[in-house]
């Protein structure tokens, strides 16, 4: 997998916290029709987020539900804290599961996402 898509509100909001919180690195960002194209990549590289303006006649995801993209961590509570030093909102902290470790974060325009550890 090369991409996935994050859909959110405002672009420039969206690209300062992936960019500045989390560390991520910007791969493009050029104008695209009214909007902008923007993918930013995590640090260790990977699958890189596409950062698209939802049009508002989309249905949204439910509220307060994590989406099924899950960032992986080597050591999940060296990066939660990290993370949290850096004004990322967590809204589970890092707990065991019975495949490893789960936390879930929110990003500045509310959608939410999983950190695991194995």
């Amino acid at each position: 997998m090369s991409q996935v898509t994050v859909y959110v509100e405002d672009q420039q909001r969206a690209l300062d916290f992936w960019a500045g919180k989390m560390g991520f690195t910007i791969t493009r960002d050029m104008p695209y029709g009214e909007n902008r194209w923007i993918e930013v990549e995590p640090p260790a590289g990977g699958t890189r987020l596409v950062v698209t303006k939802a049009d508002p006649q989309w249905p949204t995801l439910v509220k307060d539900t994590p989406n099924y993209v899950l960032f992986h961590a080597d050591d999940i509570v060296k990066t939660h804290e990290e993370l949290a030093a850096r004004g990322v909102e967590f809204t589970q902290a890092p707990t065991q599961q019975p495949w490893g470790w789960s936390a879930v974060f929110k990003d500045d325009e509310g959608n939410l996402f999983h950190l695991g550890q194995r």
